[in-house]
């Protein structure tokens, strides 16, 4: 019987040959499946060479309660062009998952994602050469596989980055990994950022690491004798921590070691003192090009051959999931969506992400002879203070500052949104003397107050509003009565709205409202019509102010 996983035979997906047809040809089942790969390598390939591997949309993990985990719908494509599909949200446990081990609780594991074929709707057939029925697959059902990796990727192993940075992974143990991440280029006088990421399971003691760089041509800023280190702070509970060290490139062109001075660097977990040998921790090119072209031109020069390799593990990372444990079992802490950001860009996001960045870029200059740079940064200083204007000079980075501090608008604490909403009531009756039924109620739709969603505060009234023939030629006279109206019963202020009773029901995730109504007394009005204010408070640090008034 055929086997229920498919491989792919091709992994390379050319060269492409394409079934030639004519008259009398005999098709056999070698035809029919060139024809499907023909498709199928021509589809997958573009996947991977315009798209790359990762997630498309949905694919979300989340953490359903202490041992399970959900994996919403959606597309990825795999790192060999594989459309990968999850028609419907998937409910697991973590334990009965494909690779977890039962060895360590206090760890920290990876839901991954594969693409899968598997055969379905056996029937009957005739073999060619042994006359006798055989078994065979009709249908080839295209799907995936979710299961757990234990151990995270080789920082550089990640599609894509090595063309931008390159990636040294440091130290790595169950508990504990460190990376470091630097830029391929730089250009003579920059100063750009070193990158240390630390990642750690929630169990594991305190984080030290440190060594000191050894690279002539490059200076560490901030420290006198090349020092790149990080301290985990006393009481922080994170699992993932990123630190940039600014280093400024020298003069001279060429590319720069980044050794190590001792070639030890130490990493302390709690009390324990670890020396690991570090001899190097990457290279850096310092050229005066234009690092964008260099980056273009680089990504364009790529062997074939390099560009169409076979990944080895085709699969994803959807999620690292942080575990505790608990005497002899194990519960989630936390999730960490696609923790190596392996998503699919479009065209059509790029191009918003760009326009966004543009927008928020700082200002920066360079002079022509290079020799210095210059920043504009605007900051809010205390609503009433005069405007300042300072200027900075950072000899050892070449950078001069200037800052606009510009003084806040007077704050408001609350939002307000008001409006009006008519409920019809039922209409004038001959069997009730005052046309309305005492003791009705009547409902308004579902209102929206525009403040969006959260606690909002909504007061409503009767509104009365009518005119007497003399004050008809004159003026309108118009009331709100809110709270109980009954107060006003029997007395020279009383009105039909005296005789409505008014209630409001808040929704606040959805951001709306209901107005409800109760006839009291006798009225004679096809309508209630209602005033009603909705007041949401800001939160701290907030400044704009909000007044509607709607008409629902």
């Amino acid at each position: 019987m055929q086997s229920e996983v498919f491989e792919m035979k091709n992994l390379r997906y050319f060269p492409h040959e394409r079934n030639v047809y004519f008259k009398g040809k005999l098709l056999t089942v070698r035809d029919f499946e060139s024809e499907q790969r023909y498709f199928n390598d021509k589809r997958r390939l573009t996947n991977r060479l315009l798209h790359g591997g990762g997630v498309v949309c949905g694919l979300q993990v989340i953490a359903v309660d202490e041992k399970q985990i959900s994996v919403e719908a959606g597309v990825a494509l795999d790192y060999l062009g594989r459309e990968i599909v999850l028609p419907e949200p998937v409910k697991l446990k973590l334990s009965m998952m494909e690779g977890f081990s039962n060895n360590d609780y206090a760890k920290n594991v990876y839901v991954c994602l594969a693409y899968d074929e598997k055969g379905k709707e056996q029937v009957f057939s005739v073999s060619e050469t042994v006359e006798q029925e055989m078994a065979e697959y009709n249908r080839v059902a295209e799907g995936y596989r979710l299961f757990i990796k234990e151990e995270a990727p080789h920082p550089a192993s990640i599609e894509g980055v090595q063309l931008v940075e390159q990636r040294v992974l440091l130290y790595a143990d169950p508990q504990v990994r460190i990376w470091q991440a630097t830029p391929r280029y730089v250009n003579p006088g920059e100063v750009f950022s070193l990158q240390l990421h630390i990642e750690k399971t929630v169990q594991t003691s305190r984080v030290q690491f440190h060594y000191k760089l050894d690279a002539p041509g490059l200076t560490v800023l901030e420290s006198s004798d090349g020092s790149v280190s990080f301290l985990e702070p006393v009481d922080a509970k994170e699992t993932d921590y990123v630190v940039s060290i600014p280093i400024k490139a020298g003069w001279d062109r060429g590319t720069v070691e980044l050794a190590v001075l001792g070639g030890k660097a130490e990493v302390r977990l709690g009390d324990r003192l670890v020396h690991t040998d570090l001899l190097s921790v990457g290279k850096i090119e310092i050229t005066p090009d234009d690092l964008v072209e260099r980056l273009v031109s680089d990504y364009y020069n790529r062997k074939l051959d390099q560009v169409t390799q076979a990944n080895e593990q085709p699969f994803l990372y959807l999620a690292k999931v942080c575990l505790l444990q608990m005497n002899a079992t194990y519960v989630i802490e936390k999730v960490v969506p696609v923790p190596f950001g392996e998503y699919v860009y479009t065209p059509a996001l790029l191009q918003k992400l760009a326009m966004r960045a543009q927008k928020g870029k700082q200002v920066e200059q360079r002079s022509p002879a290079d020799s210095f740079r210059v920043t504009t940064r605007v900051k809010e200083i205390a609503a009433g203070d005069k405007a300042q204007f300072d200027v900075s000079y950072d000899n050892l980075a070449s950078v001069y500052q200037f800052e606009l501090g510009l003084p806040r608008p007077g704050k408001a604490y609350e939002q307000v949104a008001t409006g009006v909403v008519e409920i019809p009531i039922e209409p004038y009756s001959s069997n009730w003397p005052f046309g309305v039924k005492i003791g009705n109620r009547y409902f308004s739709e579902e209102l929206k107050h525009s403040l969006g969603k959260g606690n909002v505060y909504v007061s409503a009234g009767i509104e009365d509003s009518h005119a007497d023939v003399i004050d008809e030629l004159l003026s309108q006279h118009e009331q709100v009565m809110y709270g109980h109206s009954s107060v006003f019963d029997d007395s020279e202020y009383a009105t039909d709205a005296a005789h409505f009773a008014v209630g409001v029901i808040v929704y606040p995730q959805k951001g709306t409202f209901r107005i409800g109504v109760q006839v009291k007394g006798p009225v004679q009005t096809d309508r209630a019509r209602i005033r009603w204010w909705a007041i949401k408070p800001l939160v701290a640090g907030t400044e704009d102010v909000a007044f509607q008034d709607s008409q629902e």
